[in-house]
């Protein structure tokens, strides 16, 4: 069960977009998942037609697919894709943690430090919960930075890798991570000297991690793809000798 918020009636389909929008960034859905309309409907307090409006704009966004005339679905991102979208992000998020190190003020720094306090705590025990700690630490940073178009940028690609972010804190829950050991406390170092090239580099090296991991993993759910199509396909053949 998802963590949706009802609505007020006033510009309904802007606030069920975003609604949506945020649950997709905060990996709140999985790769795969089907979303039934009439259900987010109850859930958020509202009827079908806002709800179906949000939608739609999703799937113009590439944030969500339509499988069918009713059939609603978080979309797989392909590995070509994911590594694509890396790319990007390592060149913006580092940009952005290097304007973010000279910027930051102390509360800011504070508030990140208590985020990772946080997601550190909830790591091995709910993926969910890391997930969305870990979006927030990252636009925290894009925050800091004052950059609102570059953070709306980054924002974009969220939407649609949010769902495999949380595949990759499920993967990953059983690590035994320690404060000293975590990428994100590289980060927090540099911001801390006002060091932006070593912000840059600390922020890259994490997303560079992260993505080696996920990628990896799509590649190797591809090959396992192809080989069962390839197995079915098989099959009729056999049959036919």
């Amino acid at each position: 069960m998802t963590t949706l918020k009802p609505v007020k009636k006033e510009n309904l389909s802007v606030r069920v977009y975003n609604e949506l929008r945020n649950a997709l960034i905060d990996g709140q859905y999985e790769p795969g998942e089907r979303l039934i309309i009439g259900e987010l409907a109850a859930e958020l307090g509202v009827s079908i037609t806002p709800v179906r409006e949000a939608i739609f704009r999703l799937i113009s966004e590439q944030g969500l697919e339509m499988q069918a005339a009713t059939a609603v679905y978080v979309p797989f991102v392909n590995s070509a894709r994911l590594w694509e979208i890396q790319q990007i992000r390592v060149q913006l998020e580092g940009l952005g943690a290097a304007e973010a190190a000279k910027k930051i003020t102390p509360h800011q720094l504070d508030n990140l430090v208590s985020l990772q306090r946080d997601f550190l705590a909830h790591t091995a025990s709910d993926p969910k919960r890391a997930s969305y700690l870990n979006r927030k630490f990252h636009f925290s940073i894009l925050e800091a930075a004052g950059m609102p178009t570059l953070r709306n940028t980054v924002e974009s690609f969220w939407v649609i890798t949010g769902p495999i972010l949380k595949v990759f804190h499920i993967k990953t829950a059983g690590l035994n991570y320690s404060e000293d050991r975590h990428r994100h406390e590289a980060v927090l170092e540099a911001l801390r000297a006002r060091d932006p090239e070593a912000a840059a580099r600390a922020i890259q090296d994490d997303l560079r991690w992260g993505g080696k991991i996920m990628i990896d993993w799509l590649i190797e759910r591809e090959k396992e793809q192809a080989e069962e199509a390839a197995k079915t396909e098989a099959a009729p053949r056999a049959t036919r000798k």
